[in-house]
């Protein structure tokens, strides 16, 4: 998954971050962002309020890829670079609009650790479901931890 984000980020479809320990080469973990768009019809009746609803899809920053050296798995790294992918989504908010960070996770476990972090399935996909984390809510959590 390492080098499909590196080659996607060489043809700028992804832009990649890398976490690294001190200033060793070698990277402990990455994230990749995309700017990008899914269905309104996939979402929940709750989640169509507002201006959702006049628009065929809605506006997202989409995290591509998420991984974590298997040495640093369950040390809270994987949470750290949520929070990092989190405040640059922030940013992004300050010059453009979109309705929230989606993700498609990946299995039964990064689902579990995703709902832990109060991301919400949206998708009828129960393998690899489509989950989000609104906006609104991101930039309060951003906004709590500054």
């Amino acid at each position: 998954m390492r080098n499909k984000a590196k080659k996607s980020e060489r043809r700028c479809e992804h832009k990649v971050f890398c976490a690294h320990i001190g200033a060793s080469p070698t990277a402990i973990g990455y994230y990749a962002l995309q700017v990008g768009s899914d269905s309104v019809s996939e979402l929940p009746d709750a989640n169509k309020a507002g201006y959702i609803k006049t628009y065929v899809a809605f506006p997202a920053i989409n995290l591509s890829f998420v991984g974590v050296h298997s040495e640093y798995h369950r040390q809270g790294l994987g949470s750290y670079l949520l929070m990092d992918a989190f405040s640059k989504v922030a940013k992004v908010a300050e010059f453009a609009g979109f309705y929230a960070l989606t993700l498609v996770s990946y299995d039964e476990k990064s689902t579990e650790f995703y709902k832990s972090l109060k991301f919400a399935i949206y998708s009828e996909n129960l393998q690899q479901p489509k989950m989000l984390y609104p906006l609104e809510d991101l930039l309060a959590v951003v906004r709590a931890g500054q």
